[in-house]
């Protein structure tokens, strides 16, 4: 067979692992990977992608190719497509649901649990805070000024140091809130972050709570 062929041959079965490996970095908050590594991690869902399906398709490759005329180099690519089609849903699929649970820390959750790591999932603990507590925050910037409000968004690199807060408002030296007039406020890495408190409180309707009704909260507890 024709190299060119071949390669074409190979790239198209491999696509489904490529597939998959593209929906998890798309949707998934974790470290940055490198090339190689990004290679490794597609063939490693391509393999499970097949080893999942084959079994239903009598252990046959989506793509096969067969000589016409002997002698001659012409040569017929045939394309099962539904089974195809099993591949692409399934890759959606599981890319999908592998995307979930790094960031949701299901299958990390489940180690710590039996013991086996003390590691998440996410790749520092600015997403492992954020991710899981959110709600009401107050953030101290430089030279003492005080913003607070509802934690909307955060930049997934913590380098980057970004956070929206929506129903902000400042807070003075002498504790007097004023509201800003608007959707929110965008605190940016150039705005330095000290510190972010996070408040009691869930619900995004109820009032702002106090740094002061949180801490008695804690108390009572």
């Amino acid at each position: 067979m024709p190299s060119k062929v071949e390669a074409l041959g190979l790239l198209l079965i491999l696509l489904p692992g490529f597939f998959c490996a593209y929906i998890v970095q798309a949707l998934a908050v974790r470290r940055a990977q490198n090339d190689i590594e990004k290679v490794i991690e597609s063939l490693i869902f391509s393999l499970f992608l097949y080893v999942c399906t084959l079994p239903f398709f009598g252990y046959r490759l989506p793509l096969s190719w067969q000589e016409v005329r002997p002698g001659i180099g012409d040569f017929q690519l045939t394309v099962r497509w539904v089974q195809l089609s099993v591949l692409s849903i399934a890759s959606l699929v599981f890319g999908t649901a592998y995307a979930a649970s790094i960031n949701h820390d299901w299958i990390m959750r489940f180690f710590r649990w039996i013991r086996v790591t003390d590691r998440t999932s996410k790749n520092t603990i600015w997403n492992d805070v954020f991710g899981q507590i959110g709600g009401w925050v107050q953030v101290g910037l430089t030279d003492a000024v005080i913003v607070k409000g509802w934690l909307a968004y955060y930049s997934d690199n913590p380098d980057e140091a970004s956070l929206f807060l929506e129903q902000a408002a400042w807070i003075d030296p002498d504790g007097t809130e004023e509201l800003i007039d608007g959707p929110g406020i965008l605190i940016t890495k150039q705005m330095g972050i000290e510190y972010v408190i996070f408040l009691h409180g869930r619900d995004r309707g109820a009032p702002v709570p106090s740094v002061i009704d949180s801490f008695a909260h804690s108390v009572d507890n």
